[in-house]
């Protein structure tokens, strides 16, 4: 098992800018954006708010999709509990295995609707063209959960090292639940540097 690096909120590592404290507030204005474009979602009388579903919002002219948002348990967000949050964000490579990809969102696909405690998994590309992702659960179980899935051993072991040359993982907190996305908030980062052999981690409590 490799070690982890215990890193302070105002830790610099030149030689890992994927890690540096700038990132967090930007990173965190994505996420609330994020949180904010599956609140508009859900308040479409349109939707079928029971039903699990996968919806796509395309760039306009464009054939693929900016953002995709997967509603596993949707009635979760009926209430104002406090939800559970994890964000990603991935540094990609320039040579992507994207079979590897597509079989992994296959399995994911699967996976989401089997953990009764996610209420939805949002990805969303970037202008830098990386993408960012967003899922939100009822409680730390359903999370920890989450974190020993097929899906989630696949992307750690299997598809990350390749995809990525870096990650940012953060946790956070919606206190209020989805339709006050403004007071998400982020209370750990989680970094793993793929470049390396073994793998290189370290985490930081955020101020």
């Amino acid at each position: 098992m490799e070690s982890v690096v215990h890193l302070s909120p105002t830790h610099i590592l030149d030689e890992r800018p994927f890690t540096h404290p700038k990132h967090v507030p930007g990173d965190l204005e994505t996420l609330r954006y994020m949180a904010q474009q599956l609140c508009l979602t859900l308040q479409n009388p349109h939707m079928v708010p029971d039903i699990p579903q996968t919806i796509l919002h395309n760039l306009p002219g464009q054939s693929g999709w900016v953002q995709r948002q997967v509603l596993a348990h949707p009635h979760h967000f009926k209430t104002d509990s406090l939800l559970h949050v994890v964000g990603f964000f991935g540094q990609s490579r320039s040579q992507l295995n994207i079979e590897l990809a597509q079989e992994f969102d296959l399995v994911l696909l699967k996976e989401i609707p089997k953990n009764e405690g996610l209420c939805s998994y949002c990805t969303m590309q970037l202008k830098d063209g990386n993408f960012a992702n967003l899922v939100l659960f009822i409680n730390e179980e359903a999370q920890m959960h989450w974190s020993r899935s097929e899906a989630h051993a696949k992307a750690v072991y299997e598809l990350s090292p390749g995809f990525y040359h870096s990650v940012r993982i953060y946790n956070g907190r919606l206190p209020h639940g989805i339709h006050q996305y403004n007071a998400l908030t982020l209370h750990k980062a989680r970094y793993f540097d793929y470049d390396e052999s073994p793998m290189w981690r370290a985490e930081r409590t955020l101020a």
